[in-house]
């Protein structure tokens, strides 16, 4: 039993530094709750009512999907947006003109340091797949 609350608690704290917790709440809560609802029931023997629990996880697991996500509101892609001088929302397109206009100076080469270009680029990274991934997603 405890280290099943050391690993809830590791998750936890793994999903609020990504900035997913909150975004979440509702969607993992309520899984977490039919699920383990399900475990008490098959632990007692009440088959029926676990795979009933199970599926009602399972369905509030896929009914929740996305409500983090509506505005591509993560704590990483605020960043990544504010690194690069950009808003979170913009095309492709901007985003590579401000990495590149960022790089020019970021760049070892340039003065700048490895980290500022690693920090830059995966910045540029991570905005170009939100980007794609709005773009792909009827509207």
């Amino acid at each position: 039993m405890l280290l099943a609350i050391l690993g809830v608690a590791a998750l936890a704290w793994w999903l609020h530094r990504e900035g997913l917790l909150l975004p979440n709440l509702v969607r993992l809560g309520g899984t977490a709750a039919a699920g383990l609802l399900a475990v008490r029931f098959l632990t007692s023997g009440r088959i029926l009512l676990a795979a009933a629990a199970g599926a009602i996880a399972f369905g509030w697991w896929h009914f929740h999907k996305g409500v983090g996500n509506a505005k591509g509101g993560s704590r990483r892609v605020a960043e990544a947006a504010r690194l690069l001088g950009v808003p979170s929302d913009a095309p492709a397109e901007v985003i590579w003109q401000a990495w590149r206009q960022k790089m020019a100076s970021a760049h070892p080469d340039a003065g700048g340091s490895d980290d500022q270009a690693q920090a830059l680029t995966a910045a540029r990274d991570l905005l170009i797949t939100t980007a794609e991934k709005r773009r792909e997603t009827p509207q």
